[in-house]
């Protein structure tokens, strides 16, 4: 007897198009037919010849991927798995079955192309359609672990390339060649040159120099096979320079864009010195949507911040009103950027924890009627030159000259952390423009507005980055090269974007701050530093 055959037919009846997944679903292909997506797949999409079977449908099988995505299934074999056995992308594709291959051809030519304009065109028409509001902007970052092999990377060979322009060096005054440019590194093709005048010169063929044991090579010849050997390692050297590139200073073989960083995990777990391929993810989110993304190879946050709103801007037509991020991106040059764009600015700079909670207070204020600075004891700081125990490290910065420390009552903030403590006087460096910018930013993270845009931005912004990682399970890339990352990020945030879409599907309001101030909310200030008696 049989227990586990089946004998009979059965037929599968088509899906009720009352059932709530199949009006979400609805709702995803009017917002796809809306965003006029499909003019851009049509221009790049390839087109089927006369011959051999007939091409899927590219607009069918778009909204079918991402789909797929936004359900957790973004592999190759799990989109081709869907396509055949779930009934929802029966619906979608009519009943088609495209194998993983179509798929792959699909994602890489229709799609990595136009990343960024297929996201920003179905992202805008969800937000137009749903009515949100997303004045309030937050940024964040992570580090997603890349597809590469994490003992195949290569640092950037800096001290070896010194060391060996030396040894390249001595054998060019060797062969009686100089090289007059010492404040350059000599490049390879001047080595090449160098050693075929040489060997010209000497009529010597490399090819045709002894070698093993028993040969008895001339001074020349041994010269000019040393300089060969050389020109090699120069070569590999300039090859390791020209793929790590001006920012980055390593790469990896398996995935020449991915640089080696320290992720999260094991800073956490102990092993903060753990160095793994991995790619620098930014989001920028509002009301619970990924408004925009950006994929970067930078192991931190200060430089991505102007790339990722200049790609806004260009794909958006417009800046954020207001952005809100942690101290990781408050440096100088991002809040000059935010000042000339008219950009709201609630960016923690580095010592807003130290300030906040009392541990390292200001410790010099701005006195802006003759602009300058004043310290704890109301003392003026002078301008002086710096000198060779003070060197500028901050552009448009100034050296000031602080006087009456041994008698101050502040002494004990004030010069903490300072060993020697036996002088009466204290030189800091000091940026006029820096502390506006520092004064402004804590006048907007202190009001009311900035309570609630900070609390916002912890549940936010990382909550978009919890909803990649814990709900949808995505910790690793899956595939490798900047431009493939960055397509498969974009489908990731599109997944998030579906998500929430279907999550407030139906809702006639979206309310665009999670927590709000109340009216009793008090106004944050800082820790006062009290004055202490001397003795």
């Amino acid at each position: 007897m049989s227990y586990f055959t089946t004998c009979e037919t059965f037929f599968v009846f088509p899906l009720n198009t009352d059932d709530e997944e199949i009006r979400k679903i609805e709702f995803l292909l009017y917002i796809l037919e809306k965003s006029r997506v499909g003019d851009l797949i049509n221009e790049v999409s390839y087109k089927s010849s006369e011959l051999g079977r007939k091409s899927y449908n590219p607009y069918k099988l778009f909204a079918a991927i991402i789909y797929c995505f936004a359900k957790h299934k973004g592999t190759l074999r799990n989109i081709e798995e869907m396509c055949r056995y779930d009934s929802r992308i029966w619906y979608i594709l009519s009943q088609e079955r495209p194998s993983y291959k179509t798929i792959h051809e699909f994602i890489d030519m229709v799609i990595r192309p136009n990343y960024y304009r297929i996201f920003s065109l179905i992202t805008t028409t969800i937000i137009r359609e749903l009515n949100i509001d997303i004045s309030d902007q937050y940024l964040d970052g992570t580090k997603i672990e890349a597809n590469a092999n994490k003992y195949k990377f290569v640092f950037k060979p800096r001290k070896h390339r010194i060391n060996l322009d030396r040894k390249i060096r001595i054998l060019l005054k060797e062969l009686n060649i100089g090289y007059q440019e010492e404040d350059c590194l000599v490049m390879s093709l001047e080595l090449q040159i160098a050693l075929n005048t040489f060997s010209e010169i000497k009529n010597i063929d490399i090819k045709t120099v002894p070698t093993g044991k028993g040969s008895k090579p001339t001074r020349e010849q041994k010269l000019l096979k040393y300089g060969y050997e050389l020109l090699s390692k120069l070569l590999e050297y300039e090859e390791r320079e020209i793929i790590c590139g001006p920012n980055r200073n390593s790469y990896y073989k398996t995935d020449n864009d991915a640089t080696a960083m320290a992720l999260k995990a094991d800073y956490y777990s102990g092993h903060g010195s753990n160095m793994k391929a991995a790619y620098n993810v930014q989001f920028l989110v509002s009301s619970g949507f990924v408004t925009f993304f950006g994929v970067y190879q930078d192991r931190s946050d200060y430089y991505t911040l102007i790339p990722l709103l200049e790609k806004y801007e260009m794909y958006c037509g417009d800046y954020p009103r207001n952005l809100c991020a942690d101290s990781g991106y408050g440096v100088f040059t991002n809040y000059e950027y935010l000042n000339r764009h008219n950009i709201g600015n609630y960016i923690k700079y580095l010592n807003w924890s130290g300030e906040s909670q009392g541990k390292n207070p200001q410790r010099f204020f701005l006195n802006e009627k003759e602009n300058g600075f004043v310290c704890l004891n109301g003392v003026k700081g002078r301008v002086i030159d710096f000198d060779s125990s003070h060197h500028q490290r901050k552009k448009k910065s100034k050296l000031y000259y602080f006087e009456g420390c041994l008698d101050c009552p502040y002494e004990y903030r004030c010069r903490d952390k300072i060993k020697d403590r036996t002088t009466d006087f204290r030189k800091f460096e000091l940026s006029l423009k820096e502390e506006i910018y520092h004064k402004q930013v804590r006048e907007n993270l202190l009001s009311m507005k900035g309570i609630e845009i900070r609390v916002n931005r912890s549940i936010q912004a990382e909550g978009a980055f919890g909803e990649l990682k814990q709900n949808m399970g995505y910790v690793r890339l899956r595939r490798r090269g900047l431009e493939k990352v960055s397509t498969e990020i974009m489908m990731m945030a599109l997944a998030i974007n579906i998500r929430k879409m279907f999550a407030v599907y139906g809702k006639k309001h979206i309310e665009s701050s999670y927590w709000k101030t109340k009216e009793d909310t008090e106004i944050q200030s800082f820790p006062e530093v009290k004055p202490k008696k001397k003795g």
